[in-house]
Protein backbone atom coordinates (compact mmCIF):
# COMPACT_ATOMS: atom_id res chain seq x y z
CA UNK A 1 0.00 0.00 0.00
CA UNK A 2 3.02 2.21 1.06
CA UNK A 3 4.02 1.81 -2.91
CA UNK A 4 0.33 2.67 -4.40
CA UNK A 5 0.18 5.70 -1.97
CA UNK A 6 3.74 7.06 -3.05
CA UNK A 7 3.04 6.64 -6.72
CA UNK A 8 -0.37 8.43 -6.58
CA UNK A 9 1.46 11.50 -4.76
CA UNK A 10 3.85 11.76 -7.50
CA UNK A 11 1.04 11.42 -9.86
CA UNK A 12 -0.88 14.26 -8.89
CA UNK A 13 2.59 16.82 -8.12
CA UNK A 14 2.83 16.07 -11.76
CA UNK A 15 -0.49 17.25 -12.65
CA UNK A 16 -0.68 19.80 -10.55
CA UNK A 17 2.66 21.16 -11.81
CA UNK A 18 1.46 20.67 -15.73
CA UNK A 19 -1.91 23.03 -14.68
CA UNK A 20 0.51 25.89 -12.97
CA UNK A 21 2.54 25.36 -16.30
CA UNK A 22 -0.34 26.60 -18.54
CA UNK A 23 -2.00 28.78 -16.39
CA UNK A 24 1.42 31.23 -16.30
CA UNK A 25 1.51 31.91 -20.21
CA UNK A 26 2.96 35.12 -21.31
CA UNK A 27 0.42 37.46 -21.97
CA UNK A 28 -0.30 38.43 -25.80
CA UNK A 29 -0.66 41.94 -27.49
CA UNK A 30 -4.15 42.27 -28.72
CA UNK A 31 -4.60 44.99 -31.68
CA UNK A 32 -8.22 44.80 -31.46
CA UNK A 33 -8.70 46.97 -28.10
CA UNK A 34 -6.06 49.00 -29.24
CA UNK A 35 -6.45 52.26 -29.53
CA UNK A 36 -4.68 54.78 -32.35
CA UNK A 37 -3.14 58.32 -31.49
CA UNK A 38 -5.67 61.51 -32.39
CA UNK A 39 -4.29 64.60 -33.41
CA UNK A 40 -5.39 67.47 -30.79
CA UNK A 41 -3.26 70.05 -31.69
CA UNK A 42 -3.68 72.68 -34.63
CA UNK A 43 -7.24 71.69 -34.91
CA UNK A 44 -9.01 70.28 -38.16
CA UNK A 45 -9.13 73.39 -40.92
CA UNK A 46 -6.60 75.33 -39.29
CA UNK A 47 -4.56 78.12 -40.87
CA UNK A 48 -1.15 79.52 -40.83
CA UNK A 49 0.67 81.96 -42.83
CA UNK A 50 4.13 81.63 -42.58
CA UNK A 51 6.19 84.91 -43.73
CA UNK A 52 10.08 85.41 -43.49
CA UNK A 53 8.89 87.91 -40.56
CA UNK A 54 7.77 85.71 -38.75
CA UNK A 55 10.43 82.67 -39.29
CA UNK A 56 11.13 82.27 -35.48
CA UNK A 57 7.82 81.63 -34.21
CA UNK A 58 7.16 78.12 -33.57
CA UNK A 59 4.39 75.82 -33.96
CA UNK A 60 3.64 72.42 -31.83
CA UNK A 61 1.80 69.37 -33.45
CA UNK A 62 0.26 67.40 -30.32
CA UNK A 63 -1.61 64.25 -30.13
CA UNK A 64 -3.02 62.03 -27.69
CA UNK A 65 -0.60 58.88 -27.11
CA UNK A 66 -1.66 55.38 -28.77
CA UNK A 67 -2.93 52.49 -25.89
CA UNK A 68 -1.82 48.91 -26.21
CA UNK A 69 -3.50 46.19 -23.90
CA UNK A 70 0.07 45.49 -22.69
CA UNK A 71 2.10 47.87 -20.52
CA UNK A 72 5.55 46.46 -20.67
CA UNK A 73 6.33 47.39 -24.19
CA UNK A 74 8.97 49.37 -26.02
CA UNK A 75 8.58 53.39 -26.15
CA UNK A 76 5.64 53.93 -28.63
CA UNK A 77 7.06 55.45 -31.86
CA UNK A 78 5.58 58.33 -33.80
CA UNK A 79 5.65 59.80 -36.92
CA UNK A 80 3.94 62.63 -38.08
CA UNK A 81 3.49 63.00 -42.06
CA UNK A 82 1.97 65.60 -44.50
CA UNK A 83 1.02 65.55 -47.87
CA UNK A 84 -0.89 67.57 -50.03
CA UNK A 85 -4.77 67.54 -50.09
CA UNK A 86 -5.26 65.58 -53.19
CA UNK A 87 -2.44 62.92 -52.41
CA UNK A 88 -2.25 59.96 -50.79
CA UNK A 89 -0.44 59.06 -47.31
CA UNK A 90 2.35 56.99 -49.99
CA UNK A 91 3.94 59.44 -50.99
CA UNK A 92 4.42 61.68 -47.31
CA UNK A 93 6.31 64.03 -46.14
CA UNK A 94 7.96 62.66 -42.72
CA UNK A 95 7.94 65.83 -40.59
CA UNK A 96 8.86 64.17 -37.12
CA UNK A 97 9.77 61.26 -35.33
CA UNK A 98 9.43 61.09 -32.17
CA UNK A 99 8.66 59.00 -29.17
CA UNK A 100 6.78 61.89 -27.38
CA UNK A 101 3.15 63.00 -28.21
CA UNK A 102 4.13 66.42 -29.52
CA UNK A 103 6.69 68.17 -31.50
CA UNK A 104 7.77 71.74 -31.61
CA UNK A 105 9.33 72.96 -35.21
CA UNK A 106 9.97 77.01 -36.35
CA UNK A 107 8.12 78.40 -39.04
CA UNK A 108 11.32 78.47 -41.31
CA UNK A 109 11.99 74.67 -40.58
CA UNK A 110 8.28 73.90 -41.68
CA UNK A 111 9.15 76.11 -44.69
CA UNK A 112 11.59 73.84 -45.91
CA UNK A 113 9.25 71.02 -45.41
CA UNK A 114 6.16 72.57 -47.85
CA UNK A 115 8.61 73.87 -50.43
CA UNK A 116 10.34 70.51 -50.53
CA UNK A 117 6.98 68.91 -51.60
CA UNK A 118 6.49 71.94 -54.36
CA UNK A 119 4.26 74.43 -52.92
CA UNK A 120 4.09 77.82 -54.82
CA UNK A 121 5.38 80.40 -52.08
CA UNK A 122 2.82 83.06 -50.91
CA UNK A 123 0.35 80.86 -52.22
CA UNK A 124 -2.43 79.06 -49.57
CA UNK A 125 -2.18 75.13 -49.95
CA UNK A 126 -4.23 72.62 -48.80
CA UNK A 127 -2.68 69.66 -46.33
CA UNK A 128 -3.67 66.56 -44.54
CA UNK A 129 -1.37 65.37 -41.77
CA UNK A 130 -1.34 62.35 -39.80
CA UNK A 131 0.37 60.82 -36.67
CA UNK A 132 1.48 56.70 -37.43
CA UNK A 133 2.36 55.49 -34.23
CA UNK A 134 4.01 52.00 -33.92
CA UNK A 135 6.00 49.57 -31.65
CA UNK A 136 9.67 48.57 -31.96
CA UNK A 137 11.17 45.65 -31.68
CA UNK A 138 14.08 45.70 -28.34
CA UNK A 139 16.18 43.49 -30.59
CA UNK A 140 17.21 45.62 -33.45
CA UNK A 141 14.75 48.86 -33.42
CA UNK A 142 12.96 47.50 -36.30
CA UNK A 143 9.60 48.70 -36.82
CA UNK A 144 6.54 45.92 -35.60
CA UNK A 145 4.51 46.27 -38.84
CA UNK A 146 1.97 44.47 -37.27
CA UNK A 147 1.42 47.69 -34.37
CA UNK A 148 1.14 50.62 -36.74
CA UNK A 149 -1.88 52.41 -35.46
CA UNK A 150 -2.52 55.93 -37.82
CA UNK A 151 -4.30 58.88 -36.52
CA UNK A 152 -7.47 60.18 -38.05
CA UNK A 153 -6.14 62.52 -40.91
CA UNK A 154 -6.85 65.90 -40.29
CA UNK A 155 -7.00 69.51 -42.55
CA UNK A 156 -4.83 72.96 -42.59
CA UNK A 157 -4.13 75.60 -45.01
CA UNK A 158 -1.03 76.83 -44.85
CA UNK A 159 0.72 79.59 -46.71
CA UNK A 160 5.17 79.34 -47.70
CA UNK A 161 7.13 82.05 -48.65
CA UNK A 162 10.01 82.25 -50.71
CA UNK A 163 13.53 81.72 -49.32
CA UNK A 164 16.88 83.85 -50.50
CA UNK A 165 20.04 82.45 -49.51
CA UNK A 166 21.45 78.77 -48.26
CA UNK A 167 17.70 76.51 -47.66
CA UNK A 168 17.53 75.62 -44.09
CA UNK A 169 18.00 72.08 -44.04
CA UNK A 170 16.53 69.64 -41.70
CA UNK A 171 19.10 69.10 -39.19
CA UNK A 172 19.27 66.74 -36.20
CA UNK A 173 21.83 68.70 -33.12
CA UNK A 174 25.08 66.75 -31.69
CA UNK A 175 25.57 67.28 -27.58
CA UNK A 176 28.03 65.85 -26.35
CA UNK A 177 31.00 66.08 -23.45
CA UNK A 178 32.88 67.27 -26.37
CA UNK A 179 31.13 70.53 -25.93
CA UNK A 180 29.68 70.40 -22.16
CA UNK A 181 26.29 68.76 -22.99
CA UNK A 182 24.67 71.88 -24.74
CA UNK A 183 22.20 71.49 -27.29
CA UNK A 184 21.71 75.26 -28.03
CA UNK A 185 25.55 75.33 -29.04
CA UNK A 186 25.89 72.10 -30.41
CA UNK A 187 27.17 71.34 -34.34
CA UNK A 188 24.32 69.79 -36.67
CA UNK A 189 24.26 66.65 -39.21
CA UNK A 190 22.22 67.41 -41.85
CA UNK A 191 19.28 65.96 -44.25
CA UNK A 192 19.03 67.83 -47.50
CA UNK A 193 16.83 65.07 -48.93
CA UNK A 194 14.56 65.83 -46.15
CA UNK A 195 14.18 61.90 -45.71
CA UNK A 196 15.06 61.09 -41.92
CA UNK A 197 18.84 60.16 -43.42
CA UNK A 198 21.25 62.57 -41.60
CA UNK A 199 24.86 62.97 -42.33
CA UNK A 200 27.93 65.55 -41.44
CA UNK A 201 31.08 65.96 -39.71
CA UNK A 202 31.50 66.20 -35.96
CA UNK A 203 35.29 66.60 -34.46
CA UNK A 204 35.87 65.52 -31.03
CA UNK A 205 38.95 66.93 -28.94
CA UNK A 206 41.57 65.00 -27.52
CA UNK A 207 40.88 66.93 -24.28
CA UNK A 208 37.07 66.00 -24.19
CA UNK A 209 36.48 64.08 -20.79
CA UNK A 210 34.86 61.53 -22.33
CA UNK A 211 33.36 60.82 -26.03
CA UNK A 212 29.77 60.19 -24.83
CA UNK A 213 26.88 62.19 -27.46
CA UNK A 214 23.75 61.85 -28.47
CA UNK A 215 21.69 62.97 -31.43
CA UNK A 216 18.83 65.77 -30.57
CA UNK A 217 15.85 66.94 -32.59
CA UNK A 218 15.48 70.10 -30.99
CA UNK A 219 18.18 72.78 -29.76
CA UNK A 220 17.38 71.70 -26.26
CA UNK A 221 16.64 68.20 -24.37
CA UNK A 222 12.73 69.41 -25.34
CA UNK A 223 12.74 66.81 -28.30
CA UNK A 224 13.48 63.28 -29.06
CA UNK A 225 17.65 62.89 -27.77
CA UNK A 226 18.54 59.49 -29.98
CA UNK A 227 20.39 56.82 -27.48
CA UNK A 228 22.34 53.60 -27.97
CA UNK A 229 19.75 51.00 -28.83
CA UNK A 230 20.30 47.28 -27.65
CA UNK A 231 22.48 46.20 -30.17
CA UNK A 232 25.68 48.00 -31.92
CA UNK A 233 24.34 50.93 -34.67
CA UNK A 234 21.20 50.81 -33.46
CA UNK A 235 19.37 54.51 -32.35
CA UNK A 236 16.72 54.23 -29.62
CA UNK A 237 14.40 57.26 -28.57
CA UNK A 238 15.13 56.61 -24.67
CA UNK A 239 18.40 55.02 -25.01
CA UNK A 240 21.89 55.70 -23.12
CA UNK A 241 24.60 57.73 -24.74
CA UNK A 242 26.32 57.12 -27.90
CA UNK A 243 30.30 56.86 -28.18
CA UNK A 244 32.72 57.46 -30.69
CA UNK A 245 36.36 55.17 -29.98
CA UNK A 246 38.29 58.32 -29.47
CA UNK A 247 39.41 61.76 -30.40
CA UNK A 248 39.02 62.54 -34.05
CA UNK A 249 36.98 64.38 -36.67
CA UNK A 250 34.20 61.59 -37.70
CA UNK A 251 31.56 60.93 -40.48
CA UNK A 252 28.26 60.22 -38.56
CA UNK A 253 25.15 59.09 -40.03
CA UNK A 254 22.11 58.63 -38.43
CA UNK A 255 18.95 57.14 -40.04
CA UNK A 256 15.85 58.27 -37.69
CA UNK A 257 13.33 56.16 -39.28
CA UNK A 258 15.26 52.70 -38.99
CA UNK A 259 17.08 53.57 -35.84
CA UNK A 260 20.76 53.31 -37.23
CA UNK A 261 23.70 55.36 -37.15
CA UNK A 262 27.51 54.99 -38.36
CA UNK A 263 30.82 57.12 -37.40
CA UNK A 264 33.91 56.97 -39.41
CA UNK A 265 37.19 58.78 -38.37
CA UNK A 266 37.99 60.89 -41.35
CA UNK A 267 41.19 63.01 -40.27
CA UNK A 268 41.92 65.40 -43.57
CA UNK A 269 45.07 66.85 -44.40
CA UNK A 270 46.48 68.41 -47.33
CA UNK A 271 47.75 66.61 -50.17
CA UNK A 272 49.26 67.77 -53.77
CA UNK A 273 52.40 68.82 -55.39
CA UNK A 274 54.19 70.64 -52.83
CA UNK A 275 54.93 66.96 -50.77
CA UNK A 276 54.68 65.09 -54.51
CA UNK A 277 51.28 63.79 -54.17
CA UNK A 278 52.08 61.77 -50.20
CA UNK A 279 55.65 60.85 -50.93
CA UNK A 280 56.44 62.85 -47.81
CA UNK A 281 53.87 63.60 -44.68
CA UNK A 282 50.46 65.47 -46.17
CA UNK A 283 50.14 68.96 -44.51
CA UNK A 284 48.11 68.90 -41.26
CA UNK A 285 45.17 71.32 -40.74
CA UNK A 286 44.15 73.55 -37.76
CA UNK A 287 40.94 73.10 -35.80
CA UNK A 288 39.53 76.42 -35.51
CA UNK A 289 36.85 76.10 -32.49
CA UNK A 290 35.95 79.78 -33.51
CA UNK A 291 34.63 79.26 -36.89
CA UNK A 292 33.57 75.34 -36.86
CA UNK A 293 36.72 74.95 -39.79
CA UNK A 294 40.02 73.55 -40.55
CA UNK A 295 42.68 75.71 -41.32
CA UNK A 296 45.98 76.48 -42.89
CA UNK A 297 48.57 78.82 -44.27
CA UNK A 298 50.93 77.91 -46.03
CA UNK A 299 53.18 79.34 -49.37
CA UNK A 300 52.70 77.28 -52.89
CA UNK A 301 54.51 77.92 -55.96
CA UNK A 302 52.86 78.65 -59.10
CA UNK A 303 50.97 75.91 -60.77
CA UNK A 304 51.16 74.28 -57.42
CA UNK A 305 47.77 72.04 -57.04
CA UNK A 306 46.37 70.12 -53.99
CA UNK A 307 42.81 68.77 -52.55
CA UNK A 308 41.81 67.28 -49.23
CA UNK A 309 42.14 63.13 -47.98
CA UNK A 310 41.00 61.65 -44.93
CA UNK A 311 43.73 59.22 -42.97
CA UNK A 312 46.36 59.64 -45.50
CA UNK A 313 44.90 57.69 -48.27
CA UNK A 314 43.02 57.94 -51.07
CA UNK A 315 39.91 56.07 -50.34
CA UNK A 316 38.35 59.21 -49.59
CA UNK A 317 39.18 62.55 -51.19
CA UNK A 318 37.48 65.95 -51.25
CA UNK A 319 38.39 68.17 -54.99
CA UNK A 320 36.41 70.96 -56.53
CA UNK A 321 33.16 70.46 -58.60
CA UNK A 322 32.91 71.27 -62.04
CA UNK A 323 32.21 74.26 -62.41
CA UNK A 324 34.05 75.15 -59.31
CA UNK A 325 31.26 76.78 -57.09
CA UNK A 326 33.51 76.82 -53.72
CA UNK A 327 31.78 73.56 -53.15
CA UNK A 328 33.60 70.13 -52.83
CA UNK A 329 33.16 66.66 -53.87
CA UNK A 330 34.14 63.06 -53.29
CA UNK A 331 37.05 62.76 -55.99
CA UNK A 332 36.59 65.94 -57.34
CA UNK A 333 39.35 68.40 -59.29
CA UNK A 334 42.18 69.52 -57.85
CA UNK A 335 42.84 73.41 -56.77
CA UNK A 336 45.24 75.03 -58.31
CA UNK A 337 47.31 77.35 -57.48
CA UNK A 338 48.05 80.47 -60.06
CA UNK A 339 50.25 82.45 -58.32
CA UNK A 340 52.62 81.65 -56.42
CA UNK A 341 52.15 83.09 -52.60
CA UNK A 342 51.34 82.32 -49.01
CA UNK A 343 47.78 81.13 -49.01
CA UNK A 344 45.09 80.45 -46.13
CA UNK A 345 43.76 77.09 -46.68
CA UNK A 346 39.71 76.82 -44.53
CA UNK A 347 38.04 73.44 -45.46
CA UNK A 348 34.48 73.97 -43.81
CA UNK A 349 32.56 70.37 -42.74
CA UNK A 350 30.38 72.01 -40.41
CA UNK A 351 27.73 72.73 -42.83
CA UNK A 352 25.04 70.35 -45.30
CA UNK A 353 27.68 70.41 -47.81
CA UNK A 354 31.41 70.72 -47.58
CA UNK A 355 32.93 73.35 -48.95
CA UNK A 356 36.31 75.61 -48.99
CA UNK A 357 38.16 78.82 -49.32
CA UNK A 358 41.54 80.17 -50.40
CA UNK A 359 42.62 83.55 -49.48
CA UNK A 360 45.70 85.08 -50.58
CA UNK A 361 47.53 86.74 -47.79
Amino acid sequence: MKKITLFLILISGIILFDACQKVTTDPVLDMSTAVSPAITSPADGASLVLTADNADSTITFEWSAAVYNLTDLAATSYLLQMVQSDSSFDGAKDVASTIETSFTTTYAELNVVLLSLGLTPDVASDLKFRVTATLRSNSDGSVIPETILDSEIIGATITPYETSGPPEYPKLWVPGDYQGWAPDVAPNIYSPEDNNQYTGYIYYPAESASFLFKFTTEASWNGTNYGTGATPGTLDPAGDNLEVPGAGNYYLTADTEGLLWTNELRNFALVGTFNDWGGTPDQELTWDADNQMWTVTMDFAAADEFKWRANSDWAFNYGLNDPDDGFLTQEGANVIIETAGNYTVNLILSEAFPRYELIAN
